[in-house]
C-alpha cells in the first residue's frame, strides 16, 4: 500500500469513527426527548425522578470550571443520564466535541471573508490550525471514552490517562489561539468573532475534563 493510499485509510477511518461518535451521541438526544415528553404526561412521581437525576447532574457539575454552563448543557439529557457518573461522563465529551467541531468550522467560515487585513488572516490562519487540533485531542477522547466501561482494569485506566492528556493538550491549543491577540492588531468585532467561539468550546471542554477528573478519582 502507497503512502497516499494509507494515509487516505487513515483519514476516512477517522472521519467514519467521528460520525460514528455524532450518530451515538444522537440517538442519547433522540431518547432523552422522548423520555422527557414520556415523564411530562405521567405522574408527578416520575416528574420527581427526573428532579432527582437534574440534582445529580447539578451536584456532578459543582466541582467543575464553569458549572452553570455544565448544568445547561447536560440537564437535557436528565432522563438518559439518570444518576450515572459515566454516561454523565460520556456526555460531556460528546457535547465537548460537539461545540469545537463547531467552533471549528466557523472558523473556517471567517478566514473566507474579504477585506481582511494581512494580521487578521494570519491570526485566523492560526487559530483554524489551532482549532483544528483541539478538534482532533477531543475526537480521540470521544472515541476512547465510547467503549469504556467505568471498570478498574490497567487497560481501561491507561484510556482515561489518554482522555486526560487529549483533553489537557486540546485546551492548551485554544489558549494559543487568542492568546494571537496580544501580538498582532486585528478589529475589535473580528476578535469578539474569534473569541466566541472558542471561548465556547474551551469552557466546555474545561468543564469535561473536570468531570473526568471526578469521575476518576472513584475508580
Amino acid at each position: 500500500m502507497t503512502k497516499q493510499s494509507m494515509a487516505s485509510s487513515r483519514s476516512c477511518s477517522h472521519h467514519n469513527a467521528f460520525f460514528s461518535i455524532l450518530l451515538s451521541f444522537s440517538l442519547i438526544i433522540s431518547a432523552s426527548h422522548i423520555a422527557i415528553a414520556s415523564s411530562s404526561s405521567s405522574s408527578s412521581s416520575s416528574t420527581n425522578t427526573l428532579e432527582t437525576y437534574k440534582a445529580f447532574i447539578k451536584d456532578y457539575c459543582n466541582s467543575t470550571t464553569y458549572p452553570k454552563n455544565c448544568y445547561k448543557y447536560l440537564s437535557p439529557y436528565a432522563s438518559i443520564i439518570k444518576t450515572s457518573p459515566l454516561v454523565l461522563t460520556k456526555s460531556s465529551i460528546y457535547l465537548a466535541l460537539k461545540q469545537t467541531s463547531k467552533s471549528f468550522s466557523a472558523l473556517k467560515l471567517l478566514s473566507k471573508v474579504k477585506g481582511l487585513t494581512r494580521n487578521e488572516t494570519l491570526v485566523i490562519k492560526d487559530c483554524v490550525e489551532n482549532i483544528y487540533d483541539s478538534l482532533d485531542e477531543v475526537k480521540q477522547s470521544a472515541i476512547a471514552v465510547k467503549g469504556l466501561t467505568g471498570g478498574s482494569t490497567s487497560d481501561e485506566a491507561f484510556q482515561w490517562s489518554n482522555i486526560k492528556t487529549w483533553m489537557s493538550a486540546a485546551i492548551t491549543s485554544y489558549t494559543t489561539c487568542t492568546d494571537e491577540f496580544d501580538e498582532m492588531k486585528i478589529s475589535d468585532s473580528l476578535q469578539k468573532k474569534i473569541t466566541s467561539g472558542v471561548s465556547k468550546a474551551q469552557n466546555m471542554v474545561s468543564n469535561a475534563l473536570s468531570v473526568v477528573n471526578k469521575f476518576t478519582d472513584f475508580l
